[in-house]
């Protein structure tokens, strides 16, 4: 029977989550209440659990790693919160965002409260360089997301544009994942470096193949709506390469229908994207990431933690379309 990938450190799971919720424990009710709206409503735990992955496959056995992975979680969850409040985002992991539920004034307030609980559980930790890495992480995410709304006005973003966002928001919190982790196991400097550039390709196949997913992905099987980004303005991968190899016409007419951003176009957007052949070389893209993950991680020590990281890799790749 094939081992899950968590099933290797179910009981560090187990705590992550107990953690995680002693964690957003506040004297103010509705602080505990609307972010255990999120924290409660599931989520990957991809992050944290690359976190305990690394320091394991790094031969890590002391007391302090529950405590980084949950602050990476807390993290993430901040800039998720906010995120929705900048996107306008009605739903997430299946349930109203926290600004829809309640209000904006309520988005922002509480991702401060969740950012206040991960540095406070940062603070904990012994190691200097870990709380430099997660704080400079911290600083290049949030650059990242003042970016993507500087270049909202402008339009057709580059490639060049797309990947800056992306490796800023969504592969930067991956590497501080691991690259934390790696420190926090006295791996050697190389080994460190190796365990942040496997992460941050991770990230980015992860966010490519979720890009993806957007336009040809199973509701059902990915639990996310399909052209939230389209009916958002957002203008990823996908529709870039596509925009590249299609003709003026339906250049012009995938950039007339991401003005009006309607639901009920998006299945003319999908069709102009598969007859540009955009899609193979997005999914070369993605694969070329995921190769270097799996190259990087050839520096890690043999193990099952380091078999489980592999499958990771793979099961991203092969992620439910």
């Amino acid at each position: 029977m094939k081992m899950k990938i968590n099933d290797a450190v179910s009981s560090e799971i187990k705590d992550l989550e107990d953690s995680l919720i002693k964690s957003i424990n506040s004297d103010i009710g509705l602080a505990t209440e609307v972010t255990a709206h999120l924290i409660n409503s599931g989520g990957k735990r991809l992050r944290p659990l690359i976190c305990i992955l690394t320091a394991k496959a790094f031969g890590y056995a002391g007391k302090e790693l529950i405590q980084l992975a949950s602050a990476i979680e807390l993290l993430h969850t901040a800039t998720l919160i906010h995120d929705d409040v900048v996107d306008e985002s009605t739903s997430r992991r299946g349930k109203e965002s926290i600004h829809r539920k309640w209000d904006n004034a309520h988005g922002v307030l509480v991702g401060d409260f969740v950012y206040s609980k991960a540095f406070q559980l940062m603070a904990g930790l012994k190691n200097s360089q870990i709380i430099k890495i997660l704080a400079d992480s911290t600083n290049i995410i949030s650059e990242g997301e003042v970016l993507q709304l500087s270049l909202k006005s402008k339009g057709l973003i580059s490639e060049d544009d797309y990947f800056e966002i992306i490796g800023r928001k969504t592969a930067e919190l991956f590497k501080a994942s691991s690259k934390s982790a790696a420190v926090l196991s006295e791996a050697s400097l190389e080994e460190v470096e190796s365990a942040g550039d496997f992460a941050y390709s991770l990230g980015i196949a992860f966010q490519i193949q979720d890009d993806l997913l957007d336009y040809f992905g199973n509701e059902k099987a990915t639990g996310k709506r399909i052209g939230k980004d389209f009916q958002e303005g957002k203008i990823t991968l996908p529709l870039l390469r596509a925009i590249q190899l299609a003709s003026k016409e339906n250049k012009e007419t995938i950039l007339k229908l991401m003005q009006t951003k309607n639901a009920s176009d998006l299945p003319q957007v999908i069709e102009i994207i598969k007859s540009t052949g955009a899609l193979n070389g997005v999914q070369k893209t993605h694969d070329s990431y995921i190769d270097n993950c799996l190259t990087k991680l050839t520096l890690f020590p043999d193990s099952i933690y380091k078999t489980q990281l592999m499958s990771m890799v793979r099961d991203i790749k092969v992620r439910e379309a």
